[in-house]
């Protein structure tokens, strides 16, 4: 059984509820991701995901080329 993370991301550019479920959508086609949770409000999404899978760089890689700068929050 694999292990799964909470990955808090802060992305710029989360302007709207439009954005916000349009970085749901990105993160969650992710192989890996298992729930996303972004808050245009806050500025930043809580992914779920399999870090067998998918890890902090893949989500801010993914989200960057979809034209939202992101980056892992510090804990």
């Amino acid at each position: 059984m694999n292990d799964t993370v909470t990955y808090l991301i802060i992305v710029r550019a989360l302007c709207c509820d439009q954005a916000e479920r349009a970085v749901q959508r990105i993160l969650e086609a992710l192989p890996g991701v298992h729930r996303a949770q972004v808050s245009a409000a806050a500025g930043r999404a809580a992914v779920d995901a399999d870090p067998a899978y998918v890890d902090a760089a893949v989500l801010t890689a993914a989200l960057a080329a979809a034209g939202y700068p992101a980056r892992l929050q510090p804990r």
